[in-house]
């Protein structure tokens, strides 16, 4: 029987810190592991997620220098929930910021969901940066998968959630489903705010498989909510600030670049935009997780799988 890799420990980040990055805008990053260490950057779900503590347990702490980036209006870093100045554009130059402050040659790029549609196109943009990429619930923001989202497609999937996400907001009375998000969540009255929000994480959590949780009212999780909606809504009314296909046409240009691609075989989340992205990147390797919904840090075979190929990675010269 086949051994399944486990998490490494929990641990405290070693370094942190803030950056000024303009637009009244400081991003917080945090660093874990060995500080002389292989330099790997983990970018988190969203838009508007912020790193988890269990982020850092994917990655061998003696081998690898973890940088962790909370992304602008996210996790600790302010203002909280702002879309002004909150570009992809910006994501990047933050990214590229943060390396040259941290002294870092080049790094292993790590993303899951949103964080993949970021690691794609900062490597699309500064290839010779990145020396591999580890990508999971692999998300390109494409008109499709945004259809899919919220267009309807996976509400035929579960129709009572999406019912729940889709009506409250009246949006057949307005200019769409996004657009009715983007002004309940912008409305500066803030329990109109909030539940904007709650619904909108609700609809995804129940896609990536978190269902029939109690609804927590901690102004923390409400502050963390709707930072989560309000920048998701506003980087997918302007399609991730990314041309059509912009990802998979760029593709070209991470030849020189080893890929690994991880997709449960039940992620309704994200379930499409890893097929297109394996034939453009002919470099990358594909893993399909049986039975691993979007991301599944929760489940023992995405988690073994995420964890043996960080492993591989720090064999790469």
């Amino acid at each position: 029987m086949t051994y399944l890799r486990d998490l490494y420990p929990p641990s405290a980040a070693r370094e942190s810190g803030w950056m000024d990055v303009g637009g009244g805008h400081r991003v917080f990053w945090e660093a874990h592991g060995n500080p002389v260490g292989i330099p790997l950057l983990h970018l988190c779900g969203g838009p508007g997620g912020s790193p988890s503590r269990q982020d850092p347990r994917f990655f061998n702490p003696i081998g690898y220098r973890i940088v962790l980036l909370h992304p602008r209006g996210a996790g600790c870093s302010t203002p909280a929930a702002r879309i002004e100045h909150n570009t992809m554009a910006d994501q990047i130059a933050d990214i590229e910021q943060l390396r040259t402050q941290l002294d870092i040659d080049r790094w292993i790029v790590s993303g899951a969901s949103w964080g993949t549609t970021v690691a794609l196109a900062y490597a699309q943009t500064h290839r010779q940066r990145v020396r591999a990429l580890l990508l999971r619930g692999v998300f390109l923001c494409s008109a499709d998968e945004l259809e899919w989202l919220y267009g309807g497609g996976a509400g035929r999937l579960h129709p009572e959630a999406w019912a729940r996400f889709s009506s409250w907001t009246r949006a057949a009375e307005r200019r769409g489903l996004l657009q009715a998000y983007a002004e309940t969540l912008n409305c500066g009255i803030a329990e109109e705010e909030y539940e904007a929000a709650y619904q909108w994480c609700a609809w995804e959590n129940h896609l990536a498989g978190f269902r029939d949780q109690q609804r927590d009212t901690d102004p923390q999780t409400k502050a963390q909510e709707l930072a989560m909606a309000r920048i998701s809504v506003h980087y997918f009314l302007n399609d991730g600030f990314l041309s059509p296909d912009q990802l998979i046409n760029n593709a070209n240009q991470l030849h020189d670049i080893p890929g690994t691609l991880i997709q449960g075989t039940r992620d309704e989340l994200t379930p499409m935009g890893v097929f297109p992205l394996i034939q453009a990147w002919k470099r990358s390797v594909f893993h399909a997780v049986e039975g691993g919904t979007h991301v599944s840090s929760d489940h023992a075979g995405m988690i073994d799988c995420i964890v043996r190929n960080s492993v591989e990675l720090m064999s790469l010269k």
